[in-house]
């Protein structure tokens, strides 16, 4: 007997990144109206540094750990040193509800962005082991179903298959200095595959398994 079973955790990270950016200090961004002059120019600069002050006695207020990275007029895209918070706050937290608390507070200061941009778990085989033992038994309980309905008795399992996607993305996304600048940008797309989004920073472990049970 043959079965195919999935289970998903939902698990709070321990350390959760976040990237706060500002807008863009040229004419192009936030500030600008269509003209531009050196009045214009100063204004636009004045109000980012005012923002970025602002923020920054936010987060000291709440004892945040946070750094803010410049802004880099050339950029190398293909650099191993490309920084995904440019003109923006790297800030670690540790629970989900600080990241709530980070964006409600924020959702006043126009055009400042929240994201997650990384998720880490300091035990991650405690909850793949836990993930595991979900799924074997809930594959155990489908194949006893259809032993009964068979009219036969279930055995051991005698062959288990691993068939979760989230294994598919790991070795690309936990290894981004082996791609160059852009693999700072893949790391966060990443976190996409693992559960860990703009809007909902816990992580999902899921695993998929297909189990072959002899019978007796």
């Amino acid at each position: 007997i043959e079965v195919k079973a999935t289970d998903t955790l939902m698990i709070n990270p321990d350390d959760i990144a976040l990237k706060i950016a500002l807008p863009k200090s040229e004419a192009s961004g936030y500030f600008s109206d269509g003209g531009d002059n050196e009045d214009e120019e100063r204004k636009r600069k004045g109000e980012i540094t005012v923002l970025k002050y602002k923020i920054e006695e936010f987060l000291q207020k709440n004892k945040y750990s946070f750094t803010f990275h410049d802004e880099k007029k050339e950029k190398d895209y293909f650099s191993k040193d490309l920084n995904v918070y440019e003109n923006a706050f790297e800030v670690h937290v540790k629970k989900v509800e600080d990241v709530n608390k980070i964006k409600k507070e924020l959702t006043s200061f126009n055009n400042v962005t929240v994201s997650v941009t990384d998720t880490k778990i300091d035990n991650k085989e405690k909850y793949e082991l836990l993930s595991i033992e979900k799924v074997m038994k809930k594959a155990e309980r489908e194949a006893q179903a259809i032993a009964k309905a068979m009219n036969v008795v279930l055995d051991k399992p005698i062959n288990v298959n691993n068939q979760s996607a989230t294994d598919m993305y790991s070795s690309m996304f936990n290894n981004p200095e082996s791609m160059g600048g852009f693999g700072a940008l893949f790391s966060m797309m990443g976190n996409l595959f693992k559960g860990a989004t703009q809007q909902n920073p816990q992580v999902i472990v899921s695993k998929t398994l297909v189990v072959r049970y002899s019978i007796k």
